[in-house]
């Protein structure tokens, strides 16, 4: 029942300990017609983000681990950097788990990124109530579980139960990884690698065989996913990583789409507009003066900005409003920048903040563009001065607004 891993990505969120069965429900094909979503670098981020992360240790019957905890609280702050909701719980009780899975199920939505991460010990079986090969996860209050299914049935926790959930309420990528055993409960237990339709499945170990206490799954996970590299490519990396630890991980990949945790740094197209600046040509060379008390003057443009935001966290039609009704140093022709304004005006290279704090004062925080996502005009561009990156925001999101004429 030591540490092994796996991972599911797509259509169905979950795999157990060892093996799960990714199960459908009823079975019904229709409900895969909206399963082909293509997540792809820079789309993924007009899809909410929610993730799962629970790790224990302290067990009560079985033995304790080391870094399970450890493994989930480093998952938990990756996710939370790549814009994540986190529900999250460590060294958790049966109760416990099952309130922290009814939160993440009621934040997905129809068309989600949602993450899960377990780690802690874990078993694969047939189980006596669905007469199905099982995954069970573990809570830290296992005292009554030994050597009967049943007991697992009653006070252990079904992945193959999420994953049903998960799949009936979320119709974009699933990505679960199971960082846990793969052993049965009993003699002559079920052994076996189980796929699924729509899933990417990882298994960190050859079935049947534990693995060692020692975090090298999530070491060499987050060593990848730092990288803008594809979901595949990157467990790709990390099988190889895993065989010279002495674990054979095999992988089973059933999704449509491509997933990147990390995106690359796209080189910005000269920007199609009327205007006599191109932010391609001082790039790099930003050279700012005081305008007056109220305003700084960028030297290279001409353009005239704000010296610090009012403070006030608005949806991107009132920060388009606000600026366009803003009246400072006797002018009134202010407006929400452009995105590539707003992505020049800063320097995308430093971080806390991004931006030139001798001439500005602004808070380390997302400020709206005035730039609509292409493909929906709900959704508009933004920067972030404190990491140095930018994003899409739906237009009822509540963010900062730094106006220039």
């Amino acid at each position: 029942m030591y540490k092994t891993v796996s991972i599911i990505v797509a259509s169905l969120l979950f795999s157990s300990c060892a093996n799960s069965p990714a199960t459908r429900g009823n079975g019904d094909s229709s409900l895969y017609a909206t399963r082909d979503v293509e997540i792809v670098m820079g789309d993924m981020q007009t899809y909410l983000r929610i993730a799962l992360v629970i790790g224990n240790n302290n067990y009560q019957k079985h033995k304790k681990l080391t870094n399970a905890v450890p493994d989930a609280r480093a998952m938990r702050d990756f996710l939370t950097k790549k814009h994540f909701k986190v529900v999250y719980a460590e060294n958790a009780t049966q109760d416990v788990i099952k309130s922290k899975i009814n939160e993440f199920l009621d934040g997905l939505g129809k068309q989600s990124i949602a993450f899960v991460y377990y780690a802690g010990h874990a078993t694969q079986d047939k189980s006596r109530k669905t007469k199905e090969t099982t995954n069970y996860l573990l809570p830290i209050n296992d005292t009554t579980l030994d050597k009967y299914i049943t007991d697992y049935d009653k006070d252990a926790i079904s992945f193959n139960d999420i994953l049903n959930k998960i799949d009936e309420k979320n119709h974009g990528l699933n990505i679960a990884m199971l960082d846990a055993c793969r052993t049965p409960i009993g003699r002559g237990g079920a052994i076996e690698n189980i796929g699924a339709e729509g899933v990417y499945l990882v298994y960190s170990t050859a079935s049947g065989v534990t693995a060692s206490d020692s975090g090298a799954f999530r070491r060499s996970f987050l060593k990848y996913a730092e990288q803008p590299l594809k979901l595949t490519d990157i467990f790709g990396k990390v099988k190889l990583d895993l065989r010279k630890e002495g674990q054979r991980p095999s992988i089973q990949n059933d999704i449509v789409g491509t997933f990147y945790f990390t995106q690359a740094i796209k080189p910005t197209p000269t920007p199609k507009t009327k205007g006599k600046w191109n932010p391609l040509i001082y790039r790099g060379k930003r050279s700012y003066s005081k305008n007056s008390t109220n305003t700084v003057k960028d030297n290279y443009t001409g353009l005239i900005w704000q010296k610090e935001d009012d403070g006030v966290k608005r949806n991107w039609k009132d920060a388009k409003r606000y600026c366009s009704n803003l009246s400072l140093d006797g002018s009134s022709d202010w407006r929400l920048p452009t995105m590539e304004e707003l992505c020049y005006l800063g320097d995308m290279t430093k971080v806390k903040p991004a931006i030139d704090s001798n001439y500005f004062d602004i808070e380390n925080s997302y400020y709206w563009s005035a730039t609509a996502y292409k493909n929906d005009s709900s959704i508009a561009w933004g920067v972030n001065f404190k990491d140095g990156g930018d994003g899409w925001g739906n237009e009822s999101d509540k963010n900062l607004a730094l106006c220039v004429r």
